[in-house]
């Protein structure tokens, strides 16, 4: 399987991790950190490549798709790695894998910050329209009643009027309080912190679990110190979903799959408690 797909089994589900893209990115001046910090982890403050990640569940009678990005760093740009290849797009890859567009079911929306949300439409003779035709797309409630939402919703040329403006025209958007059950076994969660809405997805099949968790955490650091928050978010309930997460993820095992950490991971739990992510 190409390096941008990795596939998980998982009882009768199959995960495909999908990377549309690396860009340049110096975590550590995103986040809001303790002095120390610089000394004791030098390595997020390199401006090093992070994967964009969507995750694709084949499983009995569902195909679902979590987030949907599309890959826009221009060679030459400062987020563009050196000598890089791009990979194919996410329809593309999609392909690959035997799905096409209108084979998805559901499109979960874990936030809708920009690379998570520019693969939602397609642009044909100069009109929008849902990339993703026969999907019920799934997003937190407390994103789209945000202010910041809905003036951009009212701006034509915003990319939220592109995407989730252009699904929701089409009846295709479907807005989640807390939790909510998609089909046996897939379950939405909420995990604020990031965003007000910001969800992840719980699939259990024949007693494995996984989670795809979107931006809950954004590099394995994260996972050490779950206090270390974007400076954008809301550090006290993003603490608690990494919390939450953290508890249940040890307990049943789980596969983790973030949107901005390669492939995907586990947690164990190291010498003095503390929890560390390790790749699968």
């Amino acid at each position: 399987m190409p390096g941008h797909l990795r596939s998980y089994p998982l009882g009768q589900a199959m995960l495909t991790v999908i990377n549309v893209g690396d860009s340049l990115w110096n975590l550590g001046d995103e986040l809001a950190l303790p002095p120390e910090a610089r000394a004791d982890y030098p390595a997020i403050f390199e401006r090093r490549p992070f994967p964009s990640q969507c995750v694709h569940i084949a499983l009995p009678g569902a195909s679902l798709l979590v987030d949907a990005s599309r890959y826009t760093a221009a060679p030459g740009s400062g987020e563009f790695p050196p000598g890089y290849s791009t990979p194919p797009s996410l329809v593309e890859s999609l392909a690959s894998i035997g799905v096409a567009p209108d084979d998805i079911t559901h499109v979960v929306i874990t936030h809708p910050h920009w690379d998570h949300i520019n693969g939602l439409a397609v642009e044909r003779d100069g009109v929008h329209m849902p990339r993703f035709p026969r999907a019920r797309h799934l997003l937190g409630r407390a994103d789209w009643e945000q202010a910041e939402m809905r003036t951009a919703l009212g701006d034509p040329t915003s990319l939220e009027s592109r995407t989730l403006g252009i699904v929701d025209t089409a009846g295709l958007l479907e807005l989640v309080d807390g939790e909510r059950e998609l089909t046996a076994g897939v379950r939405i969660i909420a995990a604020p912190g990031e965003t007000p809405g910001h969800q992840m997805l719980r699939v259990e099949s024949e007693g494995a679990v996984a989670y795809c968790l979107g931006d809950l955490v954004h590099s394995d650091t994260e996972i050490e110190h779950p206090d270390w928050a974007p400076t954008w978010a809301d550090g006290e309930l993003l603490a608690a979903s990494r919390h939450a997460l953290t508890e249940a993820a040890l307990v049943e095992r789980a596969l983790l799959v973030a949107a901005h950490i390669a492939g995907a991971g586990r947690l164990v739990l190291a010498d003095g408690g503390r929890v560390r992510w390790v790749a699968e």
